[in-house]
């Protein structure tokens, strides 16, 4: 498992909704979290299962607390339930509302490393402290492990919204937020530049301590273009 270990908590749920929509995140929550022109403090995590035998896709989400990054209770769910089938080839989409840091990215790759027969992509809102040279690196040698690390477009939020997101209101089947391609674009730039920068730049090092409740977010060339967008809106 990976280093990091805390309980795997359940989404909270009502007694209406604890059967039917057990695993589904909610719309609001996924308005707020996934919207990348906001910057919550917590990271939410969708995922999905799919199973190489026909086996029915598992689906289950996840939140950051103050004790624990998301990506560890995503890895210890994973454990759980593929321990019971070991040999059981898969492959887990992930829909993160930030992108992992520097560490989570180490961990994940550990856990890969002792899966080998789970295949993971992972699909971004937004990029979490990006000008961090450690967290840079850090999805940089995600993706040299084989990790394939996009920025979510219009069809994953459509995607998100029909089959992972609970469907509380359905005169909305579908979520299909043109507003949101500015930022779409500008993420996307972003995460080329880092993933094609050579991987013999130093990685920098980041103290323990400076975990997601401590990092603030710098002000780089992505925020003042995304800063320039609004403008031009408002103009």
């Amino acid at each position: 498992l990976p280093r990091h270990h805390g309980p795997v908590p359940g989404p909270p749920m009502t007694p209406w909704n604890l059967f039917r929509f057990r695993w589904k995140i909610s719309q609001k929550a996924f308005r707020k979290n996934y919207d990348p022109s906001i910057l919550p403090r917590e990271t939410y995590l969708l995922y999905e299962i799919k199973w190489s035998y026909g086996r029915r896709p598992w689906q289950r989400w996840f939140c950051s607390t103050s004790r624990e990054h998301v990506e560890m209770y995503f890895l210890n769910d994973v454990h759980e339930k593929l321990k019971n089938n070991p040999s059981a080839h898969c492959t887990i989409t992930c829909y993160m509302s930030w992108s992992p840091c520097g560490y989570c990215c180490e961990d994940i790759m550990d856990f890969l490393w002792e899966w080998p027969n789970v295949n993971l992509v992972i699909y971004v809102a937004r990029l979490y402290w990006h000008q961090n040279k450690f967290n840079r690196q850090g999805l940089r040698n995600l993706e040299s492990f084989g990790v394939p690390i996009k920025v979510m477009n219009l069809p994953d939020y459509s995607y998100c919204w029909r089959t992972l997101v609970n469907n509380e209101n359905s005169s909305e089947e579908d979520y299909w937020p043109m507003y949101l391609a500015p930022w779409i674009m500008l993420y996307s730039l972003e995460l080329q530049t880092i993933l094609q920068v050579s991987r013999t730049v130093g990685s920098g090092k980041v103290h323990p301590e400076m975990n997601h409740s401590h990092m603030q977010k710098p002000v780089s060339v992505l925020e003042i273009s995304l800063a320039s967008f609004g403008l031009s809106f408002v103009l």
